[in-house]
């Protein structure tokens, strides 16, 4: 695969698996089997995103990997599943905008935590991966990793395919330190991560904005990689039998005038954000 040259500034999408559930997905269905039941589905919502302005595109792939899909009776259709979240994306972006082929969490636990040796974890990402870049995206992003060590191997296995490939964690803040509920810490994992050969770094997920700006902001302190920031709209309650995300798009707006200011790279929205938040990119940049 050849890999590209990114832009300096990407203001990337927002959620899709929360977008997907507030477009009729059934709480607990894998956002994924719709790639393959009701593919225009998700191509609204990328074309929604790339309307609002998104300049890169998550594929509708994030539990693609053959753990989760087993999980969810569907390992039989992991090929299909990912080929058609690129086929999806691709479709809806016409070119104008990167697809970014997502890479979530395993779903289990490695050893010895778990039961899932390195070498099957790498195995498992290696084949999910492989599927994606062969399909022909822009590059890999691993997201929402929440232990430094399987975040690493999946780089690993990314690295394989001479792929531009970035990694985002999922921190939390607690008693004025950040870490991963794995107790990896800022600093250790995003410089472990630059030795290993990430092209771009970053967080993504966690429990809202006000955490997220502080985590932004030793990110930008310990790496000259490009970072990506990625918040959840708040944390999520409860009302009237739906997830409610409080952050408005004023919130985020307020957001990402203050990731500007601290001069980071790569912008986009996590759970419970919208296309509605990810329109507030064009006041920052009229020409989206």
């Amino acid at each position: 695969m050849k890999r590209i040259n990114l832009p300096k500034r990407l203001f990337f999408d927002g959620a899709m698996g929360t977008e997907l559930q507030r477009r009729g997905l059934p709480a607990g269905s894998p956002p994924e089997i719709l790639n393959l039941q009701n593919p225009s589905l998700v191509e609204e919502v990328h074309r929604d995103y790339i309307k609002a302005g998104a300049m890169v595109i998550e594929t509708n792939t994030f539990g693609g990997n053959r753990i989760r899909l087993r999980r969810a009776g569907l390992e039989d259709k992991i090929e299909e599943i990912n080929r058609k979240g690129v086929e999806i994306a691709k479709k809806a972006s016409e070119g104008k905008v990167f697809i970014a082929g997502s890479i979530g969490p395993l779903g289990e636990l490695l050893a010895p935590f778990g039961d899932i040796t390195e070498e099957e974890a790498e195995e498992v990402f290696s084949e999910q991966i492989k599927i994606l870049v062969e399909a022909g995206v822009d590059f890999i992003l691993i997201e929402t990793m929440i232990y430094l060590q399987e975040a690493l191997i999946a780089l690993k296995s990314a690295k394989k395919y001479n792929t531009l490939v970035g990694v985002t964690m999922s921190f939390e803040w607690i008693r004025n330190h950040g870490r991963t509920p794995f107790g990896d810490d800022i600093e250790t994992s995003i410089k472990r991560l630059q030795e290993e050969g990430a092209d771009f770094v970053g967080a993504n997920c966690g429990k809202g904005i006000e955490d997220m700006i502080k985590i932004a902001e030793i990110i930008r302190k310990i790496t000259d990689l490009p970072v990506l920031i990625q918040p959840n709209a708040g944390i999520p309650k409860w009302e009237n039998g739906k997830l409610v995300y409080p952050a408005t798009p004023n919130d985020f707006k307020i957001f990402v005038e203050k990731m500007l200011n601290l001069g980071i790279d790569f912008i986009g929205g996590c759970c419970g954000t919208t296309p509605t938040h990810i329109g507030v990119f064009k006041e920052f940049c009229p020409k989206l």
